[in-house]
């Protein structure tokens, strides 16, 4: 049925673009001419997977110069650069990115932490900052020695105003009627 609808298919050869294989395909369909399909939207996803084996690709292409020129031998280990610290180390596996465990947990530490950033206002002088902790109430330690002070003048206050207050007893027949209990 669908042969029905297609005048032609033309497959052109493939090139070489940026050192990736294109190659055009064009579709005559009866009564319309020459379709072209509309250029897919990528989700921010499928951008990142797309430059992350874009880098993998040229990775790869200019290990296998290294070879094809005999400036690397295939089992040796490979000079890489560390991710997190940027020291240069050895490996034999190509797709090693840290110098050490050290620095990749470091590396991942950071990485959680800027995930976990956020914007809050200094409780003290009401200044907003960023922090990565939960647990953080002011942008500085001045800020947080003057709201230590303010607290501690609220909680004198309120002690100075119970000592103020007259005690009262009570005195109500279901107090006097209660006797003590005795221990055995």
């Amino acid at each position: 049925m669908i042969n029905e609808f297609i005048e032609k298919i033309l497959v052109h050869a493939p090139e070489k673009v940026d050192g990736n294989r294109v190659q055009e395909v064009e579709i005559y369909l009866k009564f319309i001419g020459c379709f072209e399909l509309p250029a897919p939207e990528l989700t921010a996803e499928e951008e990142k997977r797309q430059e992350q084996l874009r880098r993998h690709r040229i990775k790869s292409r200019e290990r296998y110069q290294k070879i094809k020129a005999g400036e690397h031998a295939v089992g040796q280990p490979l000079k890489l650069t560390c991710k997190c610290c940027g020291k240069e180390f050895e490996s034999r596996s190509s797709a090693a990115m840290y110098c050490s465990p050290n620095c990749r947990a470091k590396f991942y530490r950071q990485e959680a932490a800027e995930k976990r950033s956020r914007e809050i206002a200094c409780e003290n002088c009401g200044k907003t900052f960023t922090t990565t902790r939960n647990d953080v109430k002011y942008c500085c330690d001045h800020c947080r020695y003057e709201g230590q002070l303010k607290g501690q003048r609220i909680r004198n206050a309120a002690n100075r105003a119970k000592k103020k207050e007259p005690e009262v007893l009570d005195i109500s027949p279901a107090a006097e009627t209660k006797e003590p209990q005795k221990t055995a």
